[in-house]
């Protein structure tokens, strides 16, 4: 569901079918499921996708999310929830073939959250990215843009919006 942000130019606040989460988006999300068969069972990760709108079409919009088994991830496990987020990080510099910029705890009293920037392609691509982690669902929300633009307010605003809503809404 989209619904128009009238005080803020042509983005949109997304909010999923399960209400789980909101977003300001410049534009609507399209979405996909992709089932991975893993040493926990088969995980389903939902992916929601924006390229952009005019104005920012050199700048795509990514949320991932996967459901994991219960008490798997849970808040108090410190050391496992470090763990698992280093490892997803890894597997992203890897997958990118990247170099990591910064990497930060953002985490709040409700929830751990670790922000991240990795440089790829040779320098000329960067994405910055939150991963949070709330009630066993692992988040990761992307925006990956040309080095130039990696510094485009609108990658913040994408970030910075996200939220994680009360399972009552």
């Amino acid at each position: 569901m989209c619904i128009r942000d009238s005080s803020q130019d042509d983005w949109t606040l997304f909010l999923p079918e399960d209400r789980s989460f909101q977003v300001l988006s410049p534009g609507t999300m399209d979405w996909g499921v992709k089932h991975v068969l893993t040493d926990l069972g088969e995980l389903k990760t939902i992916t929601y996708l924006n390229k952009g709108s005019q104005e920012t079409s050199e700048i795509i919009y990514i949320i991932n999310y996967t459901d994991y088994p219960g008490g798997i991830l849970h808040e108090d496990s410190t050391d496992l929830l470090e763990n698992f987020f280093q490892t997803s990080l890894d597997g992203i510099i890897e997958k990118l073939n990247g170099q990591l910029l910064y990497y930060a705890d953002v985490s709040t009293v409700y929830s751990p959250k670790k922000l991240y920037k990795i440089n790829y392609n040779d320098g000329l691509a960067v994405v910055k990215g939150k991963m949070y982690i709330l009630n066993d669902r692992f988040y990761s929300i992307q925006a990956f843009s040309s080095f130039q633009k990696s510094t485009d307010q609108s990658i913040d605003r994408f970030l910075d919006s996200f939220k994680i809503l009360p399972a009552s809404q």
